[in-house]
């Protein structure tokens, strides 16, 4: 069986299996309707539907979010911007953010040197072996002291709550995630935002030729043209593989 996708090409998949497998249908019936549908309207926001859902499936994947995401409380569309334009900018920020950053642990991550543990423990060692408590503070300070004195200062007066800035991504942000969202280059994001602007238009009129004019097409052919142009869309967005006759190949995404 082939794959609906291009594995090579430069687009926004990420996530479990499971998670691969849904987007797969959604886009089998994207593709079905683009190809049958006679409502130009229709066709654009379909297509625009199926590239929203991949987009913030591969937000919440990336910031672990679809770990909470349930049929009738899904964060994709609670927690997200509503508008896909706030959605793609908080996407482009998210790649020029972390794309600054290191994504190696800092060789700092060995302090502060604290003790984890619940509180009621830490309550019971305070009330009945204070002495442990004052041994551990006095290491503490020697620590501090010839390994990191700009901060021996904080811990002498007290300020144990205290934030090392370290250059390091933002934590369990998942292995290869950046680099596939860093594929997606200033023509993706272009293309995008040319198909929310007809999204725009079709989600607010019904007449077909300005819906077409927001692609640039017109003419007594506009429904075809947009047909092959959301077609020619969802092949450059989302990396879709169509045989000869446009249809959509069948199969799972690799």
């Amino acid at each position: 069986m082939e794959d609906f996708w291009d594995e090579s090409a430069p687009v926004p998949l990420w996530g479990r299996v499971e998670q691969l497998q849904k987007l797969s249908g959604l886009v089998g019936l994207c593709v079905e309707t683009v190809n049958e549908s006679g409502s130009l309207r229709e066709v654009v926001l379909e297509t625009w539907l199926v590239l929203d859902y991949a987009v913030r499936d591969l937000v919440v994947s990336g910031y672990g979010l679809y770990k909470f995401c349930q049929e009738d409380f899904d964060l994709r569309y609670i927690l997200l911007p509503k508008s896909f334009e706030g959605l793609l900018q908080l996407l482009e920020e998210t790649i020029s953010y972390q794309s600054g950053l290191s994504q190696e642990p800092s060789p700092s991550d060995d302090y502060p040197p604290y003790i984890r543990s619940s509180f009621g423990f830490l309550k019971y060692l305070t009330e009945n072996h204070g002495d442990i408590v004052e041994t551990l503070e006095e290491v503490e300070a020697e620590y501090f002291a010839k390994l990191h004195p700009e901060l021996a200062d904080q811990i002498k007066q007290g300020l144990q709550f205290y934030y090392m800035p370290r250059e390091g991504g933002i934590e369990g942000l998942p292995s290869g995630w950046l680099e596939v969202v860093s594929n997606l280059g200033d023509d993706w994001f272009r293309l995008a935002r040319r198909l929310n602007k007809a999204r725009n238009k079709a989600a607010h009129s019904y007449d077909p030729s300005a819906i077409a004019k927001a692609f640039g097409i017109a003419g007594p052919q506009a429904i075809d043209s947009v047909r092959a142009e959301c077609l020619r869309l969802l092949k450059n967005l989302l990396g879709i593989t169509l045989n000869a006759d446009g249809t959509g190949k069948s199969g799972e995404p690799g």
